[in-house]
């Protein structure tokens, strides 16, 4: 029979290989080696795109850092300025260039004003939550979590300094992942720049009570007695547990740098740990420096430079009051106190190493995670790029050091430490058949974009219209999603009777949150378009719409692709959605829906050639003389006993650049005797004379009046335009 802490190892293993046998996605393909520069400057608006790190048989190309005492970077060196040694032997600089990321524009964080709705509980929507473009890559930065371990405190810590960035430092252009080490990955934890995607990551960051221990403890005396043999044989055993949880960690980081290896530009990996033992508890055990080795080496070569935040911050090494130092003469306690120093030093060692091997750097103790991340950030503002001609065609395949310095005094410059001496593997070719082309454009970040598809899904819950017996559910959740497909680029057919013909192929996928497809749809459509449709299909596009039922509560993506059955091009689109749990009885809203029918004269919108505009709900885009009809269910009002009804007000607020444009006064609701108490239309109209074109958020903040405080408010956010 297993003992307790075997068996809760036994168990922690299997989610350790659960992380390290996920399947890995490959994404974007790098570009190919370009031939010597003097300088360079990258395109300002595709800086992400330049190459970093490269290894073949005609360049050896790394990047660097360079600051200055005061630590900001210095970016005015030339290629004369740095000397390059590889095994101690001098190189000749073949390749140079600077790629410095231009300051992107940080948004607003969304306020409303003193008076009125309360404060946003989440991000609005913006463009940056659509599919974002590789060439508007600014940053690519994964969050890895290293819940194998981490405390009770530490996981905490993490949670917050996340938040952090997600509220006040991630900006346009940024696309992040939030990735677990001891869990596989999910439909939250990829790459994205959806900050609603990301807020539920870090909802879903809990403390593992299988991770191991880094916190250095003060312990008991080695007296030789049998209970100080038995305790050693624990140690052994939890040196072989710790041991293999790391291996863990390192396995689900060296995934991640696999999935980083294919986005552009320069990437970093931000380990968030309480420590990684380079060697066991006596110095004898190599395992984990092996595999530390192997991901460096796969870091380097993938344009990834890994940081490592120790979470556990300063440590006072001191005995506490759980422990008992009395019994111990003074030689004793002084060896517990170097074994507490050892130890600490033992856990920042594979961090720092791991690091520094990958041209990043190790922040410790500091008690502040969040101006790790501040640092990190800042290191991504410029780096150089240094390329050398191998002495041979035929590389060795040992490890070769570098050394990078400049010949500028006063400078420091950082870079990685090595390569081992095998060319990188050629390029995958694209996928060819259409299952793996529909794959890749579902998996990847980018998207497909020959086709240019938008996707809007709301929440709505309704009686359910197939039931039949008591046991079938009396109400049914499901999401309406609505789809716009751009027809300019799709390849229509001569057909009979002076007709176009079109072939379109449409998969639909609802992802939940652990990564399981809960729901798949695929459909094929034949279309056939007289001359008058054929060419409204050009100019306006194909709306489509989908269902999805949803029986249990929490987040799900909902993705699909558009496939042209004829040429092969593809367009895909995705949305993020929170699924409510309505049997908690709370304050919930619908999703919210605009559309327009008319202008402020009652005519309806103009569709003449050189209009734009799609008043629907699945792009809106209106013209600047309509009204817009605003729309959303109130779900769980909490009904006065006296009069039968509930007490509910809503107001209306309406961003531009995240700053609040219009707010205004609440306004109580107006119930008819006919109107169901547990599922209220909300809704009104919205003039859009004096709106300027633009894109705007509006935000419909609903108040149950007699409701408890905390769950007295619900939100919902839709983005529209004014052409």
């Amino acid at each position: 029979m297993l003992s307790r802490s075997r068996f809760r190892f036994a168990v922690a293993a299997i989610t350790v290989l659960f992380a390290l046998n996920h399947p890995a996605s490959r994404l974007a393909q790098q570009p190919t080696p370009r031939p010597k520069q003097e300088t360079k400057q990258p395109d300002a608006q595709n800086p992400a795109q330049e190459p970093s790190v490269r290894i073949t048989t005609q360049l050896v190309q790394i990047d660097a850092t360079v600051i200055d005492k005061k630590g900001e970077h210095v970016e005015d060196l030339t290629d004369a300025d740095f000397e390059l040694t590889v095994d101690g032997k001098k190189q000749n600089i073949t390749y140079f260039g600077l790629v410095k990321l231009p300051e992107p524009k940080r948004p607003a964080p969304p306020t409303s004003p003193d008076r009125g709705a309360p404060k946003p509980v989440a991000p609005p929507p913006s463009a940056s939550m659509r599919t974002i473009a590789p060439q508007q890559v600014a940053r690519t930065i994964a969050f890895v979590i290293d819940d194998l371990g981490l405390s009770f405190e530490s996981t905490a810590y993490a949670r917050r300094a996340i938040k952090k960035f997600l509220d006040e430092q991630m900006q346009e252009g940024d696309l992040v992942a939030i990735i677990r080490t001891g869990r596989g990955l999910g439909a939250l934890q990829q790459f994205t720049s959806d900050k609603r995607v990301l807020y539920a990551a870090v909802e879903k960051l809990t403390w593992n009570p299988y991770s191991r221990d880094m916190i250095p403890r003060f312990g008991v005396a080695d007296d030789g007695t049998p209970a100080a043999e038995a305790r050693a044989a624990d140690d052994r055993f939890e040196d072989f547990r710790e041991t293999v949880f790391s291996v863990g960690t390192l396995g689900a980081l060296n995934f991640v740098v696999r999935g980083l290896r294919e986005l552009p530009g320069r990437k970093s990996a931000i380990l968030i740990s309480d420590g990684l033992r380079l060697f066991g508890r006596n110095r004898d055990n190599t395992q984990v420096l092996d595999q530390v080795r192997r991901l460096t080496d796969l870091a380097n070569r993938s344009s990834v430079v890994i940081y490592s935040l120790d979470a556990k911050g300063l440590q006072t090494l001191m005995p506490t009051a759980a422990d008992n130092p009395g019994r111990m003469n003074g030689p004793q306690f002084a060896a517990q106190m170097s074994r507490m120093s050892q130890q600490n030093f033992d856990s920042q060692e594979g961090l720092t190493y791991l690091a520094r091997e990958t041209g990043g750097f190790a922040v410790l103790n500091n008690n502040d995670l969040n101006i790790g991340v501040q640092r990190v950030l800042k290191d991504q503002q410029s780096y150089y790029i240094i390329g050398f001609d191998p002495d041979d065609e035929k590389f060795d395949r040992k490890y070769h050091s570098i050394k990078l310095k400049t010949r500028r005094p006063g400078l420091q410059t950082r870079t990685r430490a090595g390569f081992i001496g095998f060319p990188d593997k050629p390029q995958e070719p694209p996928p060819q058949t259409r299952s793996a082309q529909i794959l890749s454009a579902l998996f990847s970040p980018f998207g497909a974009r020959d086709v240019e598809t938008q996707m809007t899904s709301f929440f709505f819950n309704s009686p359910n219209p197939s039931r039949k017996q008591k046991d079938d559910p009396e109400n049914i959740s499901f999401v309406r999603s609505y789809f716009h497909i751009d027809a300019s680029n799709l390849t229509f057919k001569d057909a009979d009777n002076a007709e176009k013909a079109l072939n379109l192929e449409i998969a639909t996928f609802t992802f939940n949150e652990n990564g399981v497809v809960v729901e798949q749809h695929a459909r094929a459509f034949g279309l056939r378009l007289d001359e008058g449709h054929y060419r409204t299909a050009l100019k306006r596009g194909f709306n489509y719409t989908d269902d999805f039922v949803i029986k249990k509560p929490g987040a799900y993506q909902f993705r699909a692709v558009i496939r042209d059955a004829e040429t092969g091009r593809m367009g895909s689109a995705g949305q993020f959605i929170q699924v409510p749990d309505l049997s908690k009885n709370r304050l919930q809203l619908s999703g919210l829906v605009l559309l327009s029918t008319g202008t402020e004269s009652g005519q309806q919108p103009t569709t003449d050639d050189r209009d734009d505009t799609q008043p629907t709900p699945g792009v809106r885009r209106f013209s600047s003389n309509s009204v817009i009809d605003y729309v959303a269910i109130v779900y769980n009002a909490t009904i006065d006993p006296k009069t039968g009804k509930p007490q509910l007000a809503a107001q209306l607020e309406i961003y531009r650049d995240g700053k609040v444009l219009h707010q205004m006064e609440p306004k109580q609701f107006d119930l008819g005797s006919t109107a169901d108490p547990k599922r209220l239309d909300c809704g009104g109209r919205l003039k859009l004379t004096g709106f300027p074109p633009g894109d705007y958020v509006m935000r419909l903040v609903v108040t149950d009046q007699l409701a408890n405080q905390k769950y007295s408010h619900a939100e919902q956010w839709m983005d529209f335009s004014v052409r």
